[in-house]
């Protein structure tokens, strides 16, 4: 390297904190208005160790978002394998767990996804795909496996699920403002993502004999 800096490994201290910079200006500022000197400043490192690892702030901005979808890989494409009676407490159990360990960094995962939904750039959009491909393979795995009724529409299941964890990130200021606080809140977010489950798994009309 030509400035003498040494390498960022995969999980060193000062890669997390460069990738943590970069999201929270992406985050406040929008991509557009951050320049890599900006970035490089806050992580306290030099330019040209970030062009050494990541060549241009696209290249930055790719790790952030893997490191940003990372998370959301682990709470859809990998849950507890359940059956039985016992599966929807099994997965509330996992998701409270899952929250637990995501709690701290959280609100700055939410200002990234709405900045980059809101945008309507190139950036959102290219989110928006990664995260309709992890929810989309999540329920084909659960169909092969039995757990979709043929009645439900397989076209459109992704994008409804989407639609209540992405309207979730998107309208939390408007939520806070109803319910006094926060949506993410912990004890707020377990009993939203147990109205979820229950919402998918037993619909809201009374269950009948036809």
């Amino acid at each position: 390297m030509s400035d003498g800096a040494a390498p960022i490994s995969e999980r060193s201290p000062g890669r997390e904190r460069l990738l943590q910079e970069a999201m929270r200006l992406f985050a406040e500022r929008g991509f557009d208005s951050v320049t890599v000197r900006d970035i490089a400043a806050e992580a306290g490192v030099s330019v040209g160790l970030i062009n050494h690892h990541y060549g241009t702030k696209d290249g930055l901005r790719e790790a952030v978002d893997r490191r940003f979808i990372e998370q959301f890989e682990e709470a859809i494409s990998n849950p507890p394998p359940q059956s039985g009676k016992t599966r929807l407490a099994d997965l509330s159990d996992w998701v409270d767990n899952w929250i637990a360990r995501h709690q701290e960094d959280w609100p700055l995962t939410v200002k990234y996804f709405r900045r980059a939904m809101l945008e309507g750039s190139d950036w959102g959009a290219k989110i928006f795909t990664q995260f309709y491909e992890i929810v989309r393979t999540s329920i084909d795995r659960m169909d092969a496996q039995g757990g979709v009724r043929p009645d439900v529409d397989r076209l459109w299941l992704p994008f409804l699920v989407m639609y209540m964890e992405i309207g979730t990130l998107l309208l939390d200021p408007y939520v806070s403002k109803v319910l006094g606080r926060s949506g993410f809140d912990p004890d707020l977010w377990k009993r939203r993502h147990r109205a979820y489950m229950r919402l998918l798994s037993f619909g809201v009309s009374p269950q009948r004999d036809d």
